[in-house]
């Protein structure tokens, strides 16, 4: 008799991330590959496959939550739901569950009649781990593209998708890797000159976290906008060129007070939806972070004076020789799988 896994998925258009648990719902491993699910599927698909090949041995239930609908190459989100429902019910083996917008669990051919539920369901998942907390009021969750902005009891009905959270500012459109830099100022102090940008996507905010040594790219399989490797020399590179000019040694000290002037306005930006969700309650917040960006959010509080509850703080099962800043950077691949054991536990 094959020995149980669960593993949890969360299908990103820029990442998929898979968190494993064993039978006693330990989590014993997490994987994490930077796919762009808008140029192809083949990467996608060979991930699946790998995946599943790693664990052929044993026998594998799936929990799934999906975000990558919302790519360009499809026509349209149920387009983009149907594909990816497909490729998952073809590659990846064992039994499959996909996580919906009401709180439930449904199987493949439940999940095509209801594409519009498995729309960007993930940080439902984060905003239920949340209403069982009592010391937390909001959850800021900061990835590679996006940042969630999660608060207690938030209702789900009024945030069902990426436009509604745009208009209530519980969804910003940035993020600690892929934003590029002239999207966020049109303009920059450099060697205390007001300069503007060059508009175009020759740098991103992971050029100015790798130059600040905020995020260590070498075991992340990302690559900068012009297809080169989150290097130093790479980042200083990109940077210069949305100031116009070549990157030379003289100018490091300069590119990176740039970098810290990028890396305050990104905090200052998050500041401002909180702000107007909660106005003149700001202060008075508990706040935690997950994401490959909360470190962001650690220093927020510090800055504005808020009591920060580190997610670590929470009680999680998982192996010691696990690296705990994958399983926290990737959460929600955790709490699809935890979320079924509560609800199942529960019922």
């Amino acid at each position: 008799m094959k020995n149980k896994l669960y593993l949890g998925w969360d299908i990103g258009g820029a990442n998929t991330k898979i968190c494993v648990f064993d039978s006693n719902f330990t989590i014993i491993d997490v994987h994490v590959k930077n796919i762009k699910v808008w140029n192809n599927f083949d990467d996608l698909k060979s991930f699946f496959k790998f995946i599943s090949n790693l664990y052929e041995n044993f026998e594998i239930n799936n929990f799934i939550t999906i975000t990558a609908e919302s790519c360009d190459n499809f026509a349209d989100r149920e387009s983009g739901i149907s594909e990816i429902l497909s490729n998952c019910n073809y590659y990846i083996n064992g039994n499959k569950l996909y996580y919906t917008n009401s709180n439930t669990y449904i199987d493949y051919d439940n999940a095509l009649m209801s594409l519009n539920s498995l729309f960007s369901t993930n940080w439902m998942l984060t905003s239920n781990f949340l209403n069982s907390k009592d010391n937390i009021d909001l959850i800021v969750d900061i990835g590679s593209t996006t940042t969630d902005i999660i608060f207690k009891d938030m209702d789900i009905k009024n945030n069902i998708n990426d436009h509604m959270r745009l208009t209530n500012n519980t969804l910003l459109y940035i993020g600690v890797v892929r934003t590029p830099l002239a999207m966020m100022a049109n303009n920059i102090k450099f060697k205390g000159d007001e300069i503007s940008l060059v508009n175009e996507v020759f740098a991103t905010t992971g050029d100015i976290f790798n130059i600040i040594n905020d995020i260590n790219f070498v075991e992340l399989d990302y690559l900068g906008s012009d297809n080169l490797k989150f290097e130093k020399f790479n980042s200083f590179v990109r940077l210069s060129r949305i100031l116009g000019f070549d990157y030379k040694t003289s100018h490091e000290k300069d590119l990176i007070d740039v970098s810290y002037d990028f890396k305050k306005l990104f905090i200052s930006k998050i500041v401002d939806n909180i702000k107007k969700i909660f106005g003149n309650k700001f202060n008075d917040l508990t706040i935690s972070s997950v994401g490959e960006g909360r470190f962001l959010i650690k220093e927020m509080c510090a800055l504005y004076n808020i009591k920060y509850w580190p997610i670590e703080n929470i009680c999680l099962n998982f192996t010691e020789t696990l690296d705990r800043n994958k399983i926290y950077s990737n959460m929600t691949s955790a709490l699809v799988v935890i979320n079924f054991n509560n609800i199942k536990n529960y019922a």
